[in-house]
């Protein structure tokens, strides 16, 4: 309905400007126009009447698309999940302060020049670095990027990507197996393993998930077997993306939804000394878990990282005393703890095959 060369601003859910499914609307959008601009919405922006994450789009009809786009990150806009005030955290004095957080104010300021260098919210990037059609905002933050790669300068650790890791053959990734059939669950002695089971740093076994082996076996068919201190890692459903666990010599026949990734160290003689303990406790750094606030992008109300979990960057630490420190009280911690794991469930067996 626009006229030549006419502007159009709109608010669209976000999963059309990275989600494969919903290419067709982005392509769209983009034949023959110009993308002028797009400003990254928080969550809340609509809550609680509406769920959906948003951005707002700026686009001329009928132009040849320019060099940069305009891009802007709103983390906060003046109110919660519940439509109440949401007030800004001072981080140094622990409280939180009276002036409320609506990072909308200073967008409106910033945008008036959006190329400035003191721009925390705005900024340009170049139409030709959109990596895979993603056109979300806060995926090209450069502002939350330095800010990592400051801490990680400081606390003198080096950043290693996960891509570095399975590129060197250090380490090798799984997806997950699948689901089963919901009439078999309970019915059976092995494990359904789903994202809300991965809990500090373990596999947590929901007795009303259990499935017989028949079923167990379907489902994984020739998909690979877990081995003692596989680490699994979520990378879709809900706001558990990120979390970690390791798998125990009691963990070994589960059967993983697709939301759950496998990694394995194959070569423990690397440079960076990673073995399995020093890798489960990389994927937990803080350093990591800032990243993914970036690398998480939300199809309509669900957050997925898709295969960007390669992105992450681990905060080896350069001093090898300070490595091999911690790997080693991480791994003596979770071998006292499987003993534990092990005589209790020889109880459990001995007194009538107990729920555990």
């Amino acid at each position: 309905m626009l006229k030549a060369e006419g502007r159009l601003a709109i608010v669209l859910p976000e999963t059309y400007f990275h989600a494969p499914k919903t290419r067709y609307v982005l392509e769209y959008m983009l034949r023959g126009n110009n993308l002028m601009a797009v400003i990254d919405l928080p969550h809340h922006t609509f809550r609680p009447f509406c769920n959906a994450k948003t951005l707002l789009v700026v686009l001329e009809k009928g132009k040849p698309q320019q060099k940069f786009i305009t891009m802007g990150v709103c983390e906060g806009i003046g109110h919660d999940h519940n439509g109440k005030p949401l007030y800004r955290y001072d981080e140094n004095k622990k409280h939180f302060t009276e002036k409320i957080w609506d990072d909308s104010i200073d967008i409106i300021e910033e945008l008036k020049e959006p190329s400035h260098p003191n721009n925390h919210y705005v900024f340009r990037i170049p139409t030709q670095n959109i990596k895979g059609a993603v056109y979300v905002p806060r995926y090209y933050w450069k502002k939350y990027i330095i800010q990592i790669e400051e801490m990680a300068e400081k606390e003198k650790f080096q950043l290693v990507s996960i891509k570095k890791l399975l590129d060197k053959g250090v380490i090798q990734s799984f997806a997950g197996h699948g689901s089963p059939e919901a009439r078999f669950k309970g019915l059976g002695d092995i494990p359904y393993v789903r994202v809300a089971d991965i809990v500090n740093w373990s596999v947590y076994k929901n007795p009303t998930a259990f499935i017989p082996d028949f079923e167990y076996q379907r489902v994984k068919g020739h998909g690979f077997n877990l081995k003692e201190r596989d680490i699994l890692f979520v990378r879709r459903g809900s706001y558990r993306i990120g979390s970690v666990a390791m798998v125990s010599p009691l963990d070994l026949n589960l059967l993983l939804t697709k939301e759950i990734q496998t990694f394995r160290v194959i070569d423990e003689d690397n440079e960076y000394d990673i073995d399995a303990f020093y890798l489960l406790y990389l994927l937990s750094h803080t350093l990591t878990q800032k990243q993914i606030y970036s690398k998480v992008l939300i199809d309509t109300t669900l957050p997925n990282i898709g295969d960007r979990w390669k992105e992450l960057k681990l905060p080896v630490a350069n001093d090898v005393r300070h490595r091999k420190d911690i790997k080693e009280k991480i791994k003596n911690s979770f071998l006292e703890k499987w003993a534990g794991q092990e005589k209790i469930e020889s109880l459990a067996k001995q007194f009538g095959y107990l729920t555990t």
